[in-house]
């Protein structure tokens, strides 16, 4: 038999094997992070409390001590003969620790905070009496647990002279913590003390496991936290009457009930000040949260927790790695046995591993071994996902379309469409209304002349990575990066009705992170970059350009050639985003523009107007709203000739916003037209020359 799964293992594919075993360390350490102490999953949670309860019902807890509860109750805090119960009045607690020294108690635990500094509730003789009740319980041989709480990192000690008296080694912190879904089901043992050295290393244990180990001082427990088993019931008796007992002298009533027991002194009462959920706890529908068990209850169970030896065992970081490691490549074995490309024939395996996994967990958590559920589910989950994902790859595999694109393409949008449509790859060329997109970085050139090569290259990665970011959050296409300058176009491969819109957005965008990009310049001691860009839409011939063995889909034709004059044109009317008036009719629904010029670009005969994109609709700021409105209508009387008219207008913009560049140009030509008026057959079309970065109209130069 061994011979024969020794051959099938050879047939196994090694391929998948070099995938299972990394797969498998992966999967392992995933599991030991959900399971770490810290994480506190809360379906996990879930999961434990189920188990916890089925397991109280199928295995009855034999009490391992006699633990009674003196229970600070509302009618202990309303009894007019006792003092202050719920502050720790020596007086009153000397009353019932003589009792109960009398009664032959075995181990008293106070949960309360000693007095930490000079109290005003009691006075020195009632400390005196307190002092001498302990040390009498100490001759009879009465343990006295006492505690005290961490607030803010720090342990609030009891004052010097009670610890004296009581000894440090019967101190125990009574600090609880929930998990992150606020039930409490485990504490922790120690916690270290603040005040010792690596000489002298000391550490506080929990008041519950302190009270434990009065009553059985061979109790050993190794696990730092330790989960609560929260089975059976407890007797509990008012402060109240129990101190008027005490005070009255019913010592056969104390022989009777606390002959040889743990007795536990604590706050259970409506304030619940100190109390919190469980795993056994019910959600009340009257309050809208859980059912809470008192902090001396919870610490009650977790004293019969360590008195029975039924806290869960905690098996190690390194014994659960391991055991992670064997699930993970169990759960692996369909990925290993079944050979490429075949039937998945394994199809069972997983879900009845699943089913086996969750019985085996219930049965080590009968027998106090925890081993966490949700982590395992969780690897066997990411097992069967591995398994399908490695089967989608060799699906994938034989799509020989997708996989020239994507060595052909380095856009992610276009081999996303390539991938859906591999007919893309066979046209060479078809006319399609794009938008195109110019940018160009102003003043680069001279500023790489005067920098280190190396950083020049840093700048312009950084450039680069930030705009395609933009242009392809709104589903644009980067075509080249050329020297300083960045092509992209929307409408090709695929139709976009909205490409106008997504382009001018992007612009917008760009324009925003560039802000953004020049501080991180600026902190890191780099040039600032100014982008100008230039956007078009119309009719262009889209298609796989290119030699045999290296093609580029990109988009030719005067629409582009336009786009790209149009950047140029920026540096003229000191802008940022010039578009034509094609894009503009497209997209003035949803981005605000306004007319910067009618002109005439090198290389055509028809004018144009050009237009600046400002803002998206409804979001341009208030004083740039008016300046554009003056504007608009100033250029209406600078082509009606009325150059007076528009320059009390063009003013009126400057005025409102001093820093408009394009009124002020505007302003200069018409003080230069009132006094030189242009010829009669003067149009008002600006012919630019964007070699000089000038304008030059009908022959004239102004400004």
């Amino acid at each position: 038999m061994l011979t024969r799964l020794v051959g099938f293992l050879e047939k196994a594919s090694a391929a998948r094997l070099r995938i299972s075993i990394p797969a498998g360390i992966i999967l392992s350490l995933i599991g030991l992070a959900l399971a770490l102490p810290g994480t506190n999953l809360p379906l996990e949670g879930l999961v434990y409390d189920l188990m916890l309860t089925a397991r109280i019902g199928a295995a009855p807890l034999t009490d391992p001590a006699n633990i009674v509860i003196i229970a600070i109750d509302d009618l202990s805090l309303n009894n007019p003969r006792q003092s202050h119960p719920e502050f720790f009045s020596p007086g009153v607690y000397s009353y019932i620790l003589e009792a109960l020294t009398l009664g032959g108690a075995k181990t008293v635990a106070i949960l309360q905070n000693l007095p930490s500094n000079e109290s005003r509730y009691y006075t020195l003789s009632e400390e005196s009496m307190w002092f001498q009740s302990v040390q009498t319980a100490h001759k009879a041989g009465l343990d006295v647990i006492y505690g005290f709480r961490w607030l803010q990192g720090r342990p609030i000690r009891p004052a010097p002279k009670f610890m004296a008296i009581m000894g440090y080694e019967k101190l125990g912190f009574v600090n609880l913590h929930s998990d992150r879904d606020g039930k409490l089901r485990s504490q922790n043992l120690t916690i270290p003390d603040p005040e010792s050295t690596k000489d002298d290393p000391k550490n506080f244990y929990s008041w519950a496991y302190l009270a434990a180990r009065a009553v059985d001082p061979q109790l050993q427990v190794f696990s730092q936290i330790n989960y609560i088993d929260y089975s059976g019931s407890f007797l509990k008796f008012s402060f109240a009457d129990i101190f008027t007992k005490a005070v009255d002298g019913e010592v056969d009533f104390f022989k009777r009930h606390f002959k040889d027991a743990l007795v536990l002194i604590g706050p259970i009462n409506s304030l619940n000040v100190d109390a919190y959920p469980t795993p056994l706890s019910a959600f009340d529908r009257h309050s809208q949260g859980w059912q809470v068990m008192s902090a001396v209850e919870i610490q009650a169970h977790a004293i019969r927790t360590y008195l029975s030896r039924r806290h869960l065992l905690d098996p190690g970081l390194g014994t659960l790695w391991f055991f992670f490691l064997g699930l993970s490549i169990l759960a692996l074995l369909p990925l290993i046995l079944s050979r490429p490309k075949s039937a998945y024939p394994l199809a069972w395996f997983t879900p009845a591993l699943t089913l086996i996994y969750l019985l085996a967990a219930y049965q080590a958590f009968k027998r106090f071994v925890y081993l966490p559920v949700v982590p395992g589910l969780i690897i066997l989950t990411l097992a069967q996902a591995v398994y399908w994902a490695l089967r989608l790859f060799e699906t994938f595999q034989v799509q020989t379309a997708s996989r020239r694109a994507l060595n052909l393409y380095l856009d992610p949008v276009l081999s996303g469409q390539i991938i859906e449509d591999p007919q893309i790859l066979t046209r060479l060329g078809e006319q399609r209304q794009v938008t195109v997109f110019f940018s160009d970085l102003a003043g680069f050139t001279a500023m790489a002349e005067t920098r280190d090569t190396a950083e020049v290259v840093e700048i312009l990665n950084r450039y680069y990575e930030t705009m395609t970011e933009a242009i392809e959050q709104y589903g644009g296409f980067v075509d080249k990066f050329v020297g300083d300058a960045i092509m992209a176009f929307w409408g090709a491969p695929k139709d976009e009705p909205e490409q106008a819109v997504l382009a001018c957005l992007s612009a917008l965008k760009q324009n925003e992170l560039m802000t953004m990009l020049n501080r991180e310049m600026e902190a890191s001691n780099k040039p600032c970059l100014s982008s100008l860009m230039g956007l078009n839409t119309g009719l262009a011939i889209a298609g796989n350009i290119g030699a045999r063995r290296h093609k580029n889909y990109t988009v030719l034709g005067d629409t582009v050639n336009l786009a790209s004059r149009l950047v140029a044109v920026n540096k003229i009317f000191h802008t940022t985003i010039v578009v034509s008036e094609a894009t503009k009719i497209l997209a003035e629904k949803v981005i605000a523009f306004r007319t910067l010029d009618q002109v005439r670009v090198p290389g055509r005969q028809q004018s144009l107007k050009i237009y600046e994109v400002m803002a998206e609709a409804g979001k341009i700021e208030p004083n740039v709203a008016l300046a554009v409105g003056y504007y608009e209508r100033a250029l209406k009387h600078f082509w009606k000739l009325d150059f007076t008219g528009a320059l009390t207008r063009f003013e009126a913009a400057l005025k409102v916003k001093p820093d408009d560049l394009p009124s002020r140009l505007f302003i200069d030509r018409c003080r230069l037209y009132i006094q030189s008026p242009p010829a009669s057959d003067w149009n008002g079309i600006t012919s630019l020359d964007l070699r000089k970065t000038h304008v030059e109209e009908n022959g004239a130069t102004p400004g």
